[in-house]
């Protein structure tokens, strides 16, 4: 079948200081061979182009575009009215408020795309600041080729600084991470870490320091090899998106249930070493293997929400090109990484810590308790999705895991046959694969999606919210009510907190309902694509994520910060 591949499309501000008298120029570029329906359309069955675009505290005025060109179309047998090749959309400003971000704009430009003999069901594109550069047309004269250039150069180096302020962002989020409520779940892996660290040498600690630095990266590059080839495929990915996935969450599970026996003393996983120094080696290369297992962890663990700076980097990140992506998720995880590397540069700073003794092994056991609440935490995260049948299901893996570290630790202890432990390490994972793909999942996916269509179908949830939907947005707009948006997931601590210290305040619904703000909630906890689009317009890229639409209007959303107060909220309100 005949198919046009998706126009070229790039925008960018005019220069000087954003103010009531700039504008934004959209270049489309159409493949040769085709064109577009004008803005206007020629004829009731052909669809006009059009374009939305929005930004956090920028109005804009209505599109004036390009004459459109006569063409008589022979099949049609009328003279219709069509876009072709590279053309201008100019937007004028209309208003700057306070806190605006002009990294925030997108658009997404409508169209129907037609050749000679057939036109083809309309689609869209969508467009960010510094998304990729139109091309021009070959048919152009030198001088606006030269002039292309010369307006193209300053937006690149506009580009440039502001893709250096985003990577700051993405550091300085990572920094951040350590401090929010999602690492709440690997609290012990850390603090345990820094402890064992306590009175080792200098190049000791600066080993493990690396090594957890190192699988703090490997962690960090490999969600991003995920995210780019989901995006390669024509999916959508967003941060802390894998604990969208039920084996995700049961793979933890898994872990976290085998580190706690671990710590409980229950069994040992060890290496072989030479004969005489077998254990002192084993313990050696341990340390470094633990380390860096601890910095994969954490990651895993504590990126289920968006920290402050963190979610505007990422949203940019996420429409990036690859190695832009690498990039961002490289600073992001020097970020998260930095209180290690810098406990290993000054080991001085853990003098504060009790030099490591025979309380360390009941410190353990209350890390093993600590893993065992993370644990818990997960289940209840099953139970917000698939309530008590879902929960029945990964108990089963729980208890499986249980007996399997009893068995390692009578038939496999430190010192016996190394091959053993590795066979019956093997034997298991196998089971535990063979569960989960025969049985468990299924089932699982059962139960969730007959209380995800459920949940789907209300209208009105609890409290006075309601569920997100586009169409309802706009009914709403039609009335002219301001609306503020809760995107969160039941996975992310952050929207927990958030909920719980602020969103819950009955002051502060009080007040929402007396100015007749509708309040909505739109759920990320599974992937949706009318989430996923509003999550994209926000600039964002994973939640916590809050907006206020005045009078329902989209063009003047004002986005909240990952850290909510009632203050914010209530000033944000017109």
């Amino acid at each position: 079948m005949n198919a046009m591949e998706p126009p070229e499309a790039s925008m960018h501000y005019s220069e000087g200081a954003l103010s009531e008298n700039s504008e934004i120029t959209v270049d489309i570029v159409i493949p040769d061979n085709w064109h577009v329906n004008a803005n206007v359309a020629a004829d009731e069955f052909l669809k006009p182009s059009s374009i939305e675009i929005a930004a956090r505290g920028i109005e804009f005025g209505e599109p004036k575009w390009p004459e459109p060109i006569k063409e008589y179309n022979e099949v049609l047998e009328f003279e219709n009215l069509v876009f072709k090749g590279h053309f201008q959309i100019k937007i004028p400003v209309k208003a700057v408020t306070d806190g605006y971000d002009s990294l925030t704009t997108n658009a997404t430009f409508h169209y129907q795309a037609c050749d000679n003999s057939i036109c083809l069901a309309p689609a869209s594109v969508d467009i960010r600041i510094g998304k990729n550069k139109a091309g021009i047309s070959k048919a152009n004269s030198a001088a606006d080729l030269k002039k292309n250039d010369e307006g193209n150069g300053t937006q690149e180096s506009n580009n440039a600084a502001s893709v250096a302020l985003l990577l700051f962002f993405a550091f300085v989020g990572g920094i951040i991470l350590n401090l929010m409520p999602c690492v709440l779940p690997v609290l012990s892996l850390k603090l345990f870490s820094l402890i064992k660290q306590a009175g080792q040498s200098r190049s000791r600690l600066v080993a493990l320091g690396i090594a957890t630095t190192a699988g703090i990266l490997a962690s960090f590059w490999t969600l991003a090899g995920i995210v780019a080839a989901i995006k390669a495929g024509g999916g959508a990915a967003g941060w802390g998106m894998q604990f969208q996935s039920p084996g995700f969450i049961a793979f933890m599970i898994v872990i976290l249930t085998a580190f706690a026996m671990s710590f409980f003393g229950v069994f040992e996983v060890w290496l072989p070493g030479s004969a005489t120094t077998k254990m002192d080696a084993a313990g050696h290369k341990a340390g470094l293997v633990g380390a860096f297992f601890t910095g994969a962890l954490l990651v895993l663990l504590s990126t289920p929400c968006s920290a402050p700076f963190l979610g505007t980097a990422m949203g940019f990140a996420f429409t990036a090109s690859t190695p832009v992506l690498f990039l961002f998720f490289t600073a992001a995880g020097l970020g998260l990484a930095l209180p290690y590397l810098l406990v290993s540069a000054f080991p001085a700073t853990l003098k504060v810590l009790p030099k490591p003794g025979k309380w360390m092994v009941t410190l353990q056991k209350a890390m093993g308790i600590l893993l065992i609440a993370t644990v818990a935490w997960l289940l209840w995260i099953v139970n917000e999705q698939a309530g008590g049948r879902g929960v029945a299901l990964f108990v089963g893996f729980i208890l499986g895991t249980v007996v399997v570290s009893f068995a390692i630790g009578k038939f496999a202890p430190p010192g016996s046959s190394f091959a053993k432990e590795v066979r019956l390490l093997i034997v298991c994972a196998l089971a535990f694969a063979f569960a989960w793909f025969a049985y468990i999942a299924p089932q699982y996916e059962k139960v969730l999606d007959e209380r995800f269509n459920a949940r789907m179908a209300q209208q009105v949830l609890e409290d006075g919210w309601y569920r997100y939907t586009p169409e309802l947005v706009s009914e709403f707009a039609k009335a002219g009510k301001t609306v503020f948006i809760d995107v969160s997931a039941d996975w992310c601590l952050t929207c927990k907190a958030n909920e719980a210290a602020v969103l819950s305040d009955k002051d502060l619904l009080q007040k929402l309902d007396s100015a007749g703000v509708v309040r909505m909630k739109a759920d990320w906890t599974r992937e949706t694509p009318e989430v996923n689009e509003l999550l994209y317009s926000m600039g964002k890229s994973g939640v916590p994520a809050y907006a206020i639409y005045p009078k329902g209007d989209k063009s003047k959303q004002v986005v909240l910060p990952e850290l909510l107060t009632s203050n914010l909220i209530l000033e944000a309100i017109p």
